[in-house]
């Protein structure tokens, strides 16, 4: 069930929401664990049992680190509680790509092929087993109490709004949320809104992009040219994180109509000077979890920002392999195949490489050749991200720069650009910039200093009424008459 399907939107969503406002407030709890429950189960009765099992698995071993007063004791149940939690992870996820590969070396040593019966990954277990992580570790490092109610425990793990998207939320920050979420009117109506952005995101400017980045990335390569391998890879960068922010923007607004504040996840990744600002600013809770329980215990050093890593990577390389091993799980979370390692990789070179005089560089430079500098090599990362291999990906490198591929055509590049995709582009761009940000910041800025009956303001309250109702309305339509419009971003 996605948050785009007919099924969630006139189903699910106006059955949950309604029952949440309305039931007794020591019932909502357990309601919106069964409601997230059911929205798990619907994908597959397996996927709810496992979502179910990692629940009572860390609630047992987080039971067993509050009660063991020894050292030694909560270790080797820290160390059980994780090796769930990750040979879970690795099982449902990453078990073909070993096999796969595995083979490939056994037959230089002529032996039988090992074959590993089809499994069916479940959708958002890449999410829930990183939050049973953080919540062990949590209790672990006495940042926060054992949880004593699996409800409450079960909701941080498995609550529907973050289970196929995230955010991925430290316990540490969610803790102090889960004893009695129930939303004002303010926070509801502010979740209205951010849900309706996610939508518009998804279905008015990401689908129209990946329409046109599919047909691109599906032609054959001799078939293609230049311009059109441009093409095709600026509308799926742009098509991924308008699909990857919406859902991320749906997420947050449903906790808060559900009373529970969740963090961003994006922060204007395309306006960064660098590569490595464009990685803080993208995906941050699945950056802040890597750097909370990955970089810190692997490292030494003190608790500083991974942005603040050392000048030179020489003068720590216990660091600096530490930071490659940092961005080859955040290459290989995206998905199991040698490209998204290699696509991490690629970030993780970078980001030490302005690490070091480069980087200072880099900083003095103008701001136009470091945007255009970080928009370089962001886009050829992503060349790898989409592509099956890395055989495909050096031929469409060579298409990207007129070394191969078809003789220029103006009319099938201008063919593609129709009013819906011109619509979907342009508001793209835009996006990616402050531009309506700044914009909403100085028409309501207007009504700070206790005058809050200028007009502008009102206008925009009812701008935003106006548009928040016909995105919903709009939204509504398109799924009904394309109920196949929320499948691109989950094959990844």
């Amino acid at each position: 069930m996605f948050f785009t399907s007919l099924v969630f939107l006139f189903l699910f969503l106006p059955f949950t929401l309604p029952g949440f406002l309305l039931i007794l407030p020591g019932l909502r709890k357990p309601l919106l664990l069964v409601a997230s429950l059911v929205f798990c189960a619907w994908g597959g009765v397996s996927y709810v049992t496992i979502l179910i099992a990692i629940i009572l698995s860390n609630y047992l071993f987080g039971i067993l680190l509050g009660a063991s007063p020894s050292p030694k004791t909560r270790s080797s149940w820290l160390i059980m509680g994780l090796l769930v939690n990750v040979l879970a992870l690795l099982s449902f996820k990453y078990t073909s790509f070993f096999e796969t590969n595995f083979n490939i070396l056994i037959l230089v040593f002529k032996l039988n092929p090992v074959h590993v019966s089809h499994i069916i990954l479940p959708l958002g277990i890449s999410f829930f087993t990183l939050r049973g992580i953080s919540y062990l570790v949590t209790v672990y490092r006495q940042q926060a109490p054992a949880q004593r109610n699996v409800v409450e425990l079960g909701l941080y793990i498995g609550f529907f709004p973050t289970l196929l998207a995230g955010p991925i939320e430290r316990y540490k920050d969610m803790e102090p949320q889960l004893a009695g979420p129930f939303p004002g009117l303010e926070l509801f109506a502010s979740g209205v809104r951010r849900f309706a952005l996610g939508l518009a995101k998804k279905i008015i400017i990401s689908a129209p992009l990946a329409s046109v980045a599919n047909q691109v990335f599906g032609t054959a390569m001799p078939a293609l040219n230049s311009p059109l391998a441009w093409l095709g890879l600026i509308s799926f960068v742009l098509q991924f994180y308008y699909e990857f922010s919406g859902y991320a923007d749906m997420a947050i607004g449903l906790g808060r109509m559900f009373g529970f504040r969740f963090s961003e996840n994006f922060n204007f990744p395309f306006t960064a000077r660098s590569v490595s600002g464009f990685w803080e600013r993208w995906n941050i809770t699945l950056n802040t979890w890597l750097l909370d329980y990955i970089f810190l215990p692997l490292t030494t050093s003190s608790r500083r920002p991974l942005g603040e890593f050392p000048a030179s990577p020489k003068q720590s390389p216990r660091s600096g392999f530490v930071i490659l091993l940092i961005f080859l799980l955040w290459g290989s979370w995206y998905g199991a195949g040698w490209n998204f390692i290699v696509f991490g990789l690629v970030f993780g070179l970078l980001f030490l490489l302005e690490k070091t005089r480069f980087g200072l560089a880099l900083e003095k430079s103008p701001a136009v050749v470091a945007k255009i500098y970080t928009l370089f090599f962001v886009l050829m990362a992503w060349v790898v991200f989409r592509l099956p291999d890395l055989h495909t990906s050096i031929h469409y490198y060579k298409v990207l720069f007129g070394i191969e591929g078809a003789r220029f055509e103006t009319g099938r590049v201008l063919g593609y650009f129709n009013r819906e995709y011109l619509l979907s582009f342009i508001l793209a761009i835009a996006g990616c910039t402050k531009i309506f940000d700044l914009a909403r910041r100085k028409i309501t800025g207007l009504s700070e200093g206790g005058n809050a009956k200028k007009p502008a303001f009102h206008a925009y309250t009812i701008i935003t009424l106006l548009l928040v109702v016909l995105v919903l309305v709009y939204s509504g339509m398109t799924v009904l008459s394309q109920p196949s419009v929320s499948l691109n971003y989950f094959r990844f």
